[in-house]
């Protein structure tokens, strides 16, 4: 049970997290350009990149370390 709120903690917090990096690049986009469509696009992509790179790191945070080539005497 602890796990799985565990779990619904940290997705929450990645969401957040993709979302306000998102949602501020989105705004500096449109500050520097005053183009809304492209910082829609520049907003959707860090949301996706970061949620990308948020991804891979949970993936090699889960895999496990090979083990030792040749175990000590």
């Amino acid at each position: 049970m602890v796990d799985t709120v565990r779990i619904y903690i940290e997705a929450t917090v990645a969401v957040a997290t993709m979302a306000t990096l998102g949602v501020v690049s989105g705004f500096a986009a449109f500050a520097l350009t005053g183009d809304r469509a492209l910082a829609f696009g520049v907003a959707a992509a860090a949301f996706l990149v970061t949620g990308i790179v948020l991804t891979v790191r949970q993936w090699r945070l889960t895999q496990t370390p090979p083990p030792p080539a040749d175990p000590p005497n």
